[in-house]
């Protein structure tokens, strides 16, 4: 950066030379080089665009429960554990890399609240299950209500909620589940057990996640204190025709080293025909 002290004064851009005024002195610096990103670059960004979309569309799917339970920079955690699945596709696929090719799985276990993991409060989860290509079955076990959920001072009962996206990664279309909500009263020592079956579209190549929360009730009012309530994605599968995909990670190919000669004479561990022939009859 230079100083002008003449008598003429320029502004703007001149060629590679801007000219600007900082403070009461008048400078010139030359005009930043454009900078070209390299091939590898511009696949990672595309491939980091991917996972960015792909996390607006989960929040957008589960929205409610976002608004809800969402704590503690739910969205740049969310991208996190996106570029994590992503890490997990071959790089042959870099710049063009797609969420189902990944492995999926990875996202269960998600917490849509920093503070507090679901296992926390919820003691048991429930079991899911694919009954048929088309259902999903989720099962609460027969137990002791404080068994199931922890019990906080205060609280007259708790609430589950379940939400279902399930979205077909070939046409982009995709059907959002709500279900009602559970509600568990602590006046009630045993709970029962609970079983929901939920239909949903499986022709083609599908992204099926299940996002499960607990919130405490005082006086049918929602306890605000962050400890006490919590949601998860308890369950995120690739699903082909109703079918569960299994991820198969990319076998990592070891060459093995490349011993070097060593320089210099080696020994012969037998000697050559004839020559102990000669060395036996040499004189003595």
């Amino acid at each position: 950066m230079a100083t002008l002290n003449g008598m003429m004064r320029f502004s703007g851009q001149l060629g590679e030379l801007v000219f600007y005024r900082r403070g009461r002195t008048d400078v010139v610096r030359q005009k930043a080089a454009a900078y070209t990103l390299s091939e590898n670059s511009r696949k990672s960004a595309a491939d980091f665009g991917a996972a960015s979309r792909n996390g607006a569309y989960i929040r957008k799917a589960f929205a409610p429960m976002v608004k809800r339970y969402g704590y503690g920079d739910l969205h740049n955690r969310l991208n996190k554990k996106l570029v994590d699945v992503f890490k997990t596709i071959p790089a042959a696929f870099a710049g063009q890399k797609k969420l189902q090719d990944g492995n999926v799985s990875l996202l269960q276990g998600f917490e849509f609240n920093a503070a507090t993991r679901l296992d926390h409060l919820l003691l048991q989860k429930p079991q899911f299950r694919l009954a048929g290509p088309d259902t999903m079955v989720l099962q609460l076990p027969k137990t002791d209500i404080l068994q199931l959920v922890k019990r906080i001072p205060k609280a007259d009962a708790c609430v589950l909620q379940v939400m279902l996206f399930n979205f077909d990664v070939d046409s982009g279309q995709y059907e959002i589940i709500s279900i009602n909500d559970l509600r568990l009263s602590f006046e009630q020592a045993d709970f029962p057990g609970a079983q929901l079956q939920v239909p949903f579209a499986h022709q083609g190549d599908r992204l099926m996640l299940v996002a499960m929360g607990i919130s405490y009730l005082h006086r049918e009012v929602q306890k605000a204190d962050r400890r006490y309530f919590a949601c998860q994605l308890a369950y995120c599968r690739h699903l082909k025709d109703g079918v569960e995909v299994a991820f198969i990670p990319p076998v990592a190919q070891v060459s093995a080293p490349v011993q070097e000669a060593e320089a210099g004479i080696s020994w012969t561990l037998a000697a050559p025909s004839g020559l102990s022939d000669d060395l036996e009859q040499s004189p003595s």
